[in-house]
């Protein structure tokens, strides 16, 4: 049994390390096609101001939602995103607050306010920085992996810790399947973006807010799934229904769906990201090597916090392992939300309504809460989810032990 054993670990080894290598020149031939494209030197600053000066013609208006998509579609977004996301956020929330505003029939002298104070936040993030040092790409280029991959692996690891806890670890090829097929996905997707098929502006933000909004409903399902599991009797039972057979096939592609999801939301716009990052490298000594370098470092990184969390959360007992894990995804579901909807107000399928709340940057960073109604209902629908499914979990629970309690009267 032991020699069998083994064997398997030595096979799966093998072909691990013949995956990741095929997976490591795979990503550097993408990468290194390179995209022919002409840089764009708009000055979205003085577009802005002059759209703020033509207020309440409605070409001002139009202008503003132009000159928004036209920025998503030129090098500096990809730009200021990978190196600044808080102030790159920042930058959307001002944009599309000044184009609602415009929408709404706001007085003219507020819309020039946010109009100047937009151009101006614009001027600061065109401006030219200091030249690339290897040191500032290695450690933008280990920031961005671990950044961006993070979520993504608190999902993948509470979801492989859960198939270890009912005896399924065999299972676990199915997330490795997903997240493997999300990654040469977003590999595919940023090579022929711009190149094959365009996919600039809108079409991407469309892309990632379906994603986004998929990944909810996933997300939601597996949360509430979790928690009404985490009594101990009810997980008994269900361990006791699943010991004799695998998974059945509906668990199983929702396995697979859900890794692929959380991936490829962060998967392709991190190939952009470092697509980027390599081309500022070009001109610096050892430029690639350093952001190579970062890279590994930081996949290192997060196969070393995914390994670690996984052992903690094995050794956790059923109830409070299944209740932190339905929260975080829960949370996650949330800020997918709030994000998944503010990506097609950019992308202009859905309507942009300012609204008067505080907008502490912790609230947008951490759980994308945003100070536009439309993002806000979402998230509201998503509370009384929670709400409704806590009751029914509730009266639930008190239905079975009433039942019991009668049974147990002699």
């Amino acid at each position: 049994m032991s020699r069998a054993t083994s064997a398997d670990r030595h096979v799966r080894a093998v072909g691990g390390a013949r995956l990741w290598r095929f997976g490591v020149a795979v990503a550097l031939a993408l990468l290194t096609l390179g995209r022919v494209a002409v840089a764009d030197e708009t000055d979205f600053a003085a577009l802005i101001r002059d759209a703020g000066a033509r207020y309440p013609e409605e070409s001002a208006r139009l202008a503003v939602g132009d000159a928004f998509l036209r920025f998503e579609s030129s090098p500096l977004d990809t730009e200021v995103k990978a190196a600044d996301p808080t102030r790159y956020r920042d930058l959307e929330v001002r944009w599309l607050a000044l184009a609602g505003a415009m929408k709404s029939g706001a007085p003219a002298g507020d819309v020039r306010v946010q109009a100047a104070a937009l151009a101006d936040l614009l001027d600061l993030v065109a401006r030219p920085g200091l030249a690339a040092s290897p040191s500032s790409l290695f450690v933008d280029a280990l920031l961005i992996i671990v950044r961006e991959g993070f979520e993504a692996l608190l999902i993948l690891t509470a979801l492989a810790a859960y198939l270890t806890k009912i005896g399924r670890d065999e299972k676990r090829v199915l997330l490795y399947a997903g997240g493997g097929a999300a990654v040469l996905a977003s590999l595919t997707l940023a090579a022929v973006a711009g190149r094959i098929v365009p996919l600039g502006g809108a079409a991407r933000e469309v892309l990632e807010g379906v994603t986004m909004l998929l990944a909810v409903v996933v997300l939601f399902t597996a949360s509430y799934w979790l928690i009404s599991k985490s009594e101990a009797q009810r997980w008994q039972a269900f361990v006791r229904s699943r010991l004799d057979g695998a998974l059945g096939s509906g668990h199983a592609r929702s396995l697979v769906l859900l890794a692929f999801l959380v991936v490829f939301r962060e998967g392709f716009e991190t190939v952009l990201f470092y697509e980027a990052l390599a081309g500022r490298a070009a001109g610096a000594p050892l430029g690639l090597s350093a952001v190579a370098s970062g890279f590994a470092l930081g996949v290192v990184c997060l196969v070393a916090i995914g390994v670690a969390l996984f052992r903690y959360g094995v050794r956790i007992p059923i109830r409070p392992f299944f209740a932190v894990t339905g929260a975080l995804l829960y949370v996650l579901a949330f800020k997918f939300a709030g994000a998944g909807v503010r990506e097609l107000q950019e992308a202009g399928l859905v309507s942009v309504t300012p609204v008067a709340i505080p907008d502490p940057i912790v609230l947008r960073d951490w759980l994308a809460v945003y100070p536009f109604l439309e993002p806000l209902l979402a998230q509201a629908a998503l509370l009384v989810a929670l709400v409704v499914g806590a009751v029914y979990t509730l009266l639930a629970r008190s239905g079975v032990r009433l039942e019991r309690a009668q049974a147990a009267r002699p």
